[in-house]
This record gives C-alpha cells, structure tokens and sequence, in this order.
C-alpha cells in the first residue's frame, strides 16, 4: 500500500514538472501579468490667437496597498501603521486623518484574501504628488490622472461646453469636437509579485497612448468677452430675459457668440439650468424687420425695383381675402418714400408694395438661398429655425414673410443674412473651427465651406447702400452709428405672444444688424435682445449694443475707418 501511495505522488510530480510544465507556466505567467491603461491627454481648445479656452492639465491620483500598514516586521523594518502614515498623509492630501485610517487598516475581501489597491484621494497636483512622495511611505503609489479646466472662465463657456467627471464629452464645443480631441489610450503590460510590486526583468510590453488634436476655433477670445460683457450689462438695463451678441467676418468666421447669460465649464452645475444652453444657436425668434434685406434683395435681383423706386405709402394695406391688413408701426399720412426711404422708416406696407410682385415660390427660395431653415455650424441643440414650405403658407404668411414675420430664426442665422450682403452677394456658412494640430505639431487648416451666389454684387452694392440709409438721421437706426466708420444696418421689432394670457401685453423681440465699414464691409455684428420691458424698439435697446460691440471689434481687428463719404439714394421724393 506505502509503494501504491509513493507511485500515485510520483507519477503525478513527473506529469507536473515534465510532461504539463508548458501548460502550467502559461498558467502561472497569466496569473502574474497585470495590464496597466495608459490614458491620452484630451485635446486643448484654443481661439484664433492661440489662447486657450480649454486644457487638460496632469493630476495624480493617490492609491495604497493597506496591506503593508502593518507596522515593522522583521522582513521590513520600515513599514509604518496606519496611523502613522496617516499622520503624515492627511495635510498633504487635505483627507481626515480618520478616514485615512479607516483606509489604510489592512483588510481582507469576502473572499478572504488581502486588499491590497485602494484610493486615498484624487486628482493631486504634481507638486501635492511630489511632496507626497518625498515622505517615502512604504505602499503609497500614484496614479496618472488628468483633469479638464477652462482658462478663461465664463468666456464662450456656453459655446466650448464641458465633460463630465469621468471626462465623456457633454455639450457645446467639446461634444461637437469628440472626434477629434479624444486621443487613443495607450497599455503597459508586466509582471508583478505576490504583493503587486512590478518584477524588474519580467514579461512587459508598451503601447503609447496617442493623444487628441488640439482644435483652434475662428473665435476671438477678446471680442467674446467684450461681446458678453455688452450683453449682460443691457438685459440688465432693459430687464430682458435674455441679450445675444454674434459678431463674424463677411466670409462667415464666427468672432463671438455671446449672451447674457453664462455658464463656467469647470462648474457647470453652479449655473442656473435655462442658462447651461446657448441661446444664439438653440432659440428661436421672429426676425421681424430685420428680415427686409431679403426682400429687397430678392426685388432688386429680379428687376423689380431699384434703391430709387418711388413709392407712396400709406399706414396701412389691406391684403386680399380674409388675410387681414397690415399696419406701420405708427399712424402716418400717405408718405412719398423710394424704395430706399421704405427701408429706412422700416415700413411694412411700403415692403409690401415691392415684395408682393415676387411669387410666393421665389419668396420662398430667397428665405432658403440666404440660409434660412439649415443649422449652420452643426453644435449640439442647433436649431433650422422654422421655415414652412409655400404651399403650406396661409393667405397671410405669403405676406408676413416679406417683412420678417411667418418664420424663425436663431440669432447666428439672422447674422449670417448680412454677412451675405457685405461679401457682396455670395453666402459663405458660418463656421468656427479653423483647423487642428495633430500630437506632433502639424496643422492642418479646416475644409472651407462651399461658397454659393445668392444675387449679384451690384444687387449687394444696392442693399448696403439702402441699409446706410438707416444709421442716418432720417433712418431708424441712428444709434447704431460708429465713429470715424460707415454703418450700414437695419432695426428689428417683432411682436411676441404675451407672457401669459392675464397680461395680455405682448412682448417683442427687439434687434440690430448691421455690417461695417459700409464701404468696404469686413465685419457683421447682430444683437437681439428678447422681451425688453424699458423699450421694444430695436433702434433703442439694441443699435447702442451694436455701436458698442461693433466699434471695439473692428479696432481688434485692426479694420481701417472709412474713407470717402457715402453717396446715398434718396429716401424720399416730390
């Protein structure tokens, strides 16, 4: 029976260490490598200077094996306890020095065996790590981390958006970006011992992480803040809910995209929830008055009339059928105006007059032709706006959309109308990347958008000269005038629905936009502001808004002031 015993154990060493030694070393080397991910850096966001709204910044996260607190031992004399090293840990880590404790005992898991990673606290600084390391605590490690801050503080917070604890993309800029900012995460693969330490000439092997393309945006971070300082001191002024201020180059470069209202990316939640959107791309609005250019672009494009045509104009039209009448903004005697004083006194029945020779297709097709009902730069909550087809169009709407009635925009959309005037007839999509740069420097500059005609320079050269008519002393907008530049705009007042049906007042979306200087156009600024109480007219509560922003972003961009005198169409005639 002992030789039976003895031969069973025999046989079973010589199948151990002879015959499955193969097999088994696999076993144990799979038991002993651990693999280790390599995060990559997310990608850095910068404006169209190189200033940087967003970064991702290198933290530590401190981690322990609570199974080395056991104080000295014979086989290592410099073990501490647990209250020992909390001692010293705590005013580097800024934990109580009790709950380090609590994580420092040493432990088993349910399943019995030793607890050996836990973390001490996240997200140290390189200095608060180094100092931490210095006090040479056997089983105290460092975890590479990153964290994500926003420089420039509320600056284009609402348009850069934020990530979330985790680092996953939530909104704004860096959703829309993703793609390119995320970075692909590397591994290190090795061989550790019985207590996790890292066997020195074991079994290893690396792939780098690749990390993310910065992504440089059209944006002025100088302009931004001025724009949002301009912003939040006229709702304030005008009590509105909300101001929108979007400035851009005529061949669609968004400079701003301000609001009253902002958000600080490293804190999102500290802001208030109708404050976390960005207004000027996800709400919507009647543009009101402000939508005319189109229609004396249109009516010009197609022959119709000229800066010149003259025209008399009463107070009020009545309009076939059952579609109503409509009304000037104010009761006046029959007026002897030209096509050019039509738009200067923002007369609804003058644009009537003219407008209504064009089908309601062609209308149509000029409200598309100039962008309106497409998303412009794509972002997250990007509204179209809302443009009905024609022939969903009631009797009244045919005529409403003549003077900026019938259909809405957000404001980029509402700018980006001008922005087509001043670079004379051609429609460039706003956009606001300007290119990225790869992990080893090379810049690659974004793909242009398409470019389309929408009517001719000469029909644009009429418009604007039309639109200086305005910023006289004649016109509506006088208070959007730039010192030392020709101003070329119009003012917006659409009426809103009432704030509740107990008031019954209505409320109105007040605006300006305009382009300068007149005689070269460069820049596009538009300024809406939404239900103003103080006044609801567009040449009160936004033109100074305009004169403001307008005259503060063409001397940073370094804009020439005008040069000779306008030559202006005559408003009026006998």
């Amino acid at each position: 029976m002992l030789l039976a015993v003895v031969a069973v154990f025999t046989g079973r060493l010589l199948q151990v260490q002879a015959l499955d030694t193969g097999q088994l070393a696999e076993l144990a080397l799979a038991e002993r490598l651990v693999t280790v991910t390599e995060p990559a850096v997310r990608g850095t966001i910068t404006d169209r200077h190189g200033d940087v709204l967003a970064e991702s910044v290198e933290r530590f996260n401190a981690t322990a094996d609570p199974s080395l607190f056991t104080g000295p031992t014979e086989e290592a004399r410099n073990l501490l306890t647990p209250q020992e090293a909390a001692a010293q840990l705590s005013p580097l880590l800024g934990v109580p020095e009790a709950e380090l404790v609590g994580l420092l005992t040493p432990r088993t898991t349910a399943a019995g065996r030793p607890v050996q990673w836990t973390y001490l606290a996240k997200g140290l600084t390189p200095e608060q790590w180094r100092a931490v390391k210095a006090l040479r605590i056997p089983g105290v490690f460092a975890e590479p981390d990153e964290e994500r801050t926003y420089p420039a503080g509320t600056t284009a917070g609402n348009l850069v958006g934020y990530v979330g604890g985790d680092g996953t993309a939530l909104a704004g800029l860096e959703l829309a970006q993703d793609g390119a900012l995320t970075g692909t995460d590397g591994t290190l693969l090795y061989e550790r011992g019985a207590r996790g330490q890292r066997i020195p000439l074991g079994e290893s092997s690396n792939t780098p992480a690749v990390d993310g393309q910065d992504v440089r945006l059209t944006l002025d971070a100088d302009v931004q803040f001025f724009a949002q300082g301009a912003a939040r001191a006229q709702a304030e002024a005008t009590e509105a809910d909300w101001v929108s201020v979007v400035v851009m180059t005529k061949d669609g470069q968004v400079l701003a995209l301000a609001e009253s209202g902002a958000i600080d990316p490293a804190d999102p939640g500290a802001t208030p929830e109708p404050e976390r959107h960005n207004r000027s791309l996800e709400d919507v609005f009647e543009p009101g008055s402000t939508g005319k250019l189109i229609t004396a672009a249109a009516a010009i494009e197609q022959g119709l009339a000229t800066p010149e045509t003259r025209l008399t104009v009463p107070d009020r039209l009545q309009l076939p059928g059952r579609a109503g009448s409509v009304r000037d903004s104010h009761p006046h005697e029959p007026q002897k105006l030209t096509f050019a004083g039509v738009l200067a006194e923002s007369s609804n029945v003058g644009t009537i007059e003219v407008g209504q020779q064009l089908t309601p297709q062609q209308r149509y097709d000029y409200l598309k032709a100039f962008g309106i009902g497409e998303r412009q730069l794509g972002l997250p909550g990007e509204t179209r706006g809302i443009l009905a087809p024609p022939q969903d169009w009631d009797g009244r709407t045919q005529y409403n959309v003549l003077f900026g009635q019938g259909y809405a925009v957000n404001a980029l959309q509402a700018a980006q109308v001008y922005a087509t005037i001043a670079n004379g007839g051609v429609r460039v999509p706003p956009h606001i990347v300007a290119g990225t740069t790869s992990p080893d420097g090379t810049y690659t500059p974004a793909t242009p958008p398409a470019a389309t005609r929408v009517v001719s320079e000469r029909t644009a050269q009429q418009v604007t000269s039309m639109l200086e008519g305005v910023v006289t002393s004649d016109g509506t907008g006088l208070n959007a005038a730039v010192p030392g530049f020709r101003v070329a705009g119009k003012t917006g007042t659409a009426q809103d629905l009432p704030a509740s049906r107990a008031s019954g007042e209505p409320q109105y979306t007040s605006s300006f936009i305009g382009m300068a200087p007149a005689d070269d156009p460069q820049l596009v600024v538009a300024v809406i502001v939404q239900h103003p109480q103080t006044s609801h007219y567009g040449g009160t509560v936004a033109a100074p808004v305009f004169s403001d922003v307008m005259g503060y972003a063409l001397g940073k961009q370094g804009v020439a002031p005008s040069g000779a005198p306008a030559q202006l169409p005559p408003l009026t005639w006998q």
